[in-house]
């Protein structure tokens, strides 16, 4: 479009200046009315020929015009391809998906169609066969009630003793008792929930090796003499180190003693109230409401720390 209209103005400056040539060579030769008529014609036609640059102005909405089509041709175009390849990603997505799916229905299938051993036992959804059921109820018979253990009773050198351990009734032998901040036992009166302690000693465990305290614990609900209170609590804890250590007879409800590990005692007794290590690699505390059992030692020479005693 551009090239026809150059032409075009170039076809009217070719004409123009053909007439003033005309008008001019005709003046030379002396024809002057001529030349001069001629020019003014001239003139007159150049005037009504478009110049250039009214030309240029006059074309340009044209061309603005012309150029807005082409590049809304283009933009459709552009459009048109983009649309193409989003239905095509959209095409080979929904392919994918549906192989996927295919692969996942032919696992599902797999598994459901996967046939059985004659010889495997169906077990119940989260639990276990028969024969699992079996050996599990055999093992509950032989583990002892839980904190049904602590009835109150226990083996301590040769004695069995039955909380509340009653003076009278424990054979004392060759342990002495030493209390603890009270000088004349027989004049000491204990108020509700007061405790007193005593050191228990015996020439044949040398304190190196075993050190044993006594608990006596007011728990009548009104004042009472010591001596009228019975032992409420025993606290005993291997001190000695190596395999000369002397130590008393422990016996534990369930049959823990020195030494028990800390497997022994979870099986034995299940999860403790408190538990944690207080420098110890384990220390376990059991309650039923009537007892307190605190049972801790090392995970190399097993249970070495033993409170039992009324709550």
């Amino acid at each position: 479009m551009k090239r026809k209209r150059t032409e075009w103005v170039t076809r009217g400056m070719s004409a123009a200046l053909l007439a003033l040539i005309l008008a001019v060579g005709t003046a030379g030769c002396g024809k002057k009315d001529d030349a001069a008529k001629e020019s003014e014609q001239a003139q007159e036609a150049a005037s009504q020929t478009l110049n250039p640059e009214q030309i240029t102005e006059e074309g340009k909405e044209e061309i603005k015009e012309e150029a807005g089509e082409e590049e809304k041709e283009e933009v459709k175009e552009e459009v048109k391809e983009e649309a193409r390849e989003e239905v095509k990603e959209e095409a080979e997505k929904t392919e994918e998906e549906t192989a996927d799916a295919s692969d996942e229905t032919g696992k599902d299938s797999a598994v459901i169609e996967k046939p059985r051993p004659s010889d495997e036992s169906p077990k119940e959804e989260g639990g276990e066969s028969e024969e699992e059921d079996k050996d599990k109820e055999e093992k509950e018979e032989k583990k002892p009630g839980g904190l049904a253990l602590m009835d109150g009773k226990m083996k301590f050198d040769g004695q069995e003793l039955e909380f509340p351990i009653e003076l009278g009734n424990l054979n004392l032998g060759n342990w002495s008792l030493s209390y603890e901040n009270v000088e004349d036992p027989s004049e000491k009166t204990l108020s509700p929930g007061e405790v007193v302690t005593a050191s228990m000693k015996n020439e044949a465990y040398p304190d190196t090796d075993v050190k044993v305290t006594a608990e006596f614990g007011n728990y009548t609900g009104e004042s009472a003499a010591l001596t009228d209170l019975p032992m409420t609590g025993i606290y005993i804890e291997k001190v000695g180190k190596g395999e000369d250590v002397k130590l008393p007879e422990v016996e534990l409800p369930g049959g823990l003693t020195w030494g028990s590990t800390e497997e022994e005692i979870r099986e034995l007794f299940g999860e403790a109230s408190l538990s944690g290590t207080f420098q110890k690699d384990f220390d376990f505390m059991y309650e039923n409401g009537e007892y307190m059992m605190e049972l801790a030692g090392m995970k190399d020479t097993g249970l070495d720390y033993i409170v039992y005693c009324e709550e």
